[in-house]
């Protein structure tokens, strides 16, 4: 395990945000699901989370996956540029994760 967080912290020492871009864009979801670390730590995290009821913390978790997700979808590579409707798509999509989350941590207390 600290194998992984050793090569995470390698990669994030190593490279730029472009470079972060262009790895999750390439980023498979069916080899995350299917890895066992996922499960490792996403089946215990959600269960504490829910079990404690910890829903603003959930909610952020959530949002950061959907903020990569948005990432992906919506910014082309480095090289290229960015269309007007991916770069509509992804203000949008941050606006959206940005006031849920607001919303979460200062009116629902």
């Amino acid at each position: 395990m600290s194998e992984l967080f050793h090569s995470i912290h390698n990669f994030l020492v190593n490279h730029d945000f472009p470079t972060l871009i262009i790895a999750l864009r390439g980023l498979d979801w069916t080899e995350v699901a299917r890895s066992g670390y996922t499960w490792l730590i996403v089946v215990p995290t959600v269960t504490f989370l829910l079990w404690t009821k910890r829903i603003k913390t959930t909610v952020a978790l959530v949002s950061v996956f959907f903020f990569v997700l948005l990432i992906q979808k919506t910014l082309s590579p480095a090289t290229g540029s960015l269309a007007l409707n991916d770069l509509v798509t992804f203000l949008g999509g941050a606006v959206v994760i940005i006031g849920i989350n607001l919303y979460m941590v200062f009116i629902r207390q």
